[in-house]
């Protein structure tokens, strides 16, 4: 007798399962293939809108990618979800830099030593994403004289650009000067800060550097003490200047700088205003001073703060209280100053700075008249030789005014 098989046959079962993997396969295609497999934008664009990343323009859809998290400025590949009639499709934003920065080239001028860095010889720099700038090669910055500087520019698509500039090396032979370093006398438990109004002047280099040695000083015991200051060009030249801090015991006459200050403050907002330059700024300074302060002779004095403060508050003095008034009142209103001492010693004065180089300052009224705002040196030598000398000067201590 024959048997009789039931059930399907393995073949078929097999066939059958093909059939629907591949109906499944085909259906996920139809599904993917709603959307575009990658859409690409260049860095910087702004973010697209769902219908270029979807096949057919009459469907619509939606982001549920949150598009505000892609930054369109950064190169990158991020995965896109759009909802479409109810179902979940997904897609490739790339974005890509292929646009080569820009920039324009500056010529830099700077004195021997004085390194620059590679963005310093270009301006306006345009691109969608970061740039990087460097040396094609590493210029000398110690050769004198002028050599071309190769500069790279590079985005974060790897793309580059190339900016040629000059570079000129300038000789510099000139050390700084040292300004408004000189004899003081502090007291005993004062807090000395010796630096303050102490700045350095460079022919070629504004960020020459300044070192103070102050070791020997001690603030606890009465005595005279050296402070050296020391500035130093980025050309290696220097200036080194010796100054005696005297320390010694308060008096009954202590004057402290806050003290001052406030004494200060009272006069410049009488005389001072905002709208005003620093040329009337000075001038303003020059006539209180001048004008409002008696010449008597006065007991010797080595300290400007409280010689300042006398002139002030008693409104008499010798010439070391004029020009330490004056001194005390430009300092506070922000006009670069220094001491000039005569040689020999008997009179002091001012040189001042509003921006166009200095001038002499000297505010003590002389028996001849005269005016001595903003002098040349030739204005004030000249007075000097017929007035007995009254003004010489160590030249090699002090800057030199312009000749007009």
């Amino acid at each position: 007798m024959q048997q009789r098989t039931g059930g399907v046959k393995p073949a078929f079962l097999t066939a059958l399962f093909a059939v629907f993997v591949a109906a499944g396969v085909l259906a996920g295609m139809v599904l993917q293939n709603k959307l575009h497999d990658t859409v690409t934008v260049e860095a910087g664009e702004p973010v697209p809108d769902v219908l270029r990343f979807v096949r057919d323009k009459n469907v619509t859809g939606s982001f549920i990618t949150d598009l505000a998290a892609v930054d369109m400025n950064t190169p990158g590949v991020y995965n896109i979800e759009v909802w479409i009639d109810g179902r979940t499709y997904k897609s490739i934003l790339e974005v890509r830099d292929t646009i080569v920065p820009t920039a324009r080239p500056v010529d830099r001028e700077v004195p021997s030593g004085r390194v620059v860095e590679a963005r310093e010889f270009v301006t306006d720099i345009i691109d969608a994403t970061e740039v990087s700038v460097s040396f094609a090669n590493e210029p000398d910055f110690k050769r004198v004289g002028v050599q071309e500087v190769t500069v790279l520019l590079e985005d974060e698509g790897g793309n580059i650009t190339e900016q040629k500039a000059l570079l000129t090396v300038l000789e510099d032979n000139e050390p700084p000067r040292i300004i408004g370093a000189h004899d003081q006398t502090v007291y005993i438990g004062d807090r000395v800060s010796y630096r303050r109004d102490v700045t350095v002047s460079d022919n070629l280099d504004e960020h020459a550097e300044l070192t103070i040695d102050s070791s020997a000083v001690n603030l606890k015991k009465e005595g005279s003490y050296q402070v050296y200051y020391t500035a130093t060009d980025v050309s290696g030249n220097t200036t080194t200047k010796a100054v005696t801090f005297t320390v010694a015991q308060r008096t009954e006459d202590y004057v402290s700088k806050d003290q001052l200050d406030a004494l200060l403050d009272e006069v410049l907002e009488d005389i001072i205003t905002e709208d005003m330059t620093q040329h009337e700024k000075a001038r303003a300074i020059y006539d209180w001073t001048k004008y409002k302060i008696s010449y008597v002779n006065y007991p010797d004095m080595s300290d400007w703060v409280s010689a300042a403060y006398q002139g002030i508050k008693n409104r008499r003095g010798d010439c070391f209280i004029y020009y330490s008034t004056a001194q005390a009142l430009l300092t506070r209103a922000g006009i670069e100053n220094q001491r000039v001492v005569k040689t020999g010693g008997g009179h002091y004065w001012n040189l001042v700075n509003l921006g166009n180089g200095w001038y002499h300052f000297d505010t003590t009224p002389r028996r001849g008249g005269g005016d001595f705002f903003m002098l040349t040196d030739a204005q004030i030598e000249e007075y000097s030789r017929n007035n007995n000398n009254s003004h010489i000067w160590d030249r090699d201590q002090y800057p030199a005014t312009p000749l007009e």
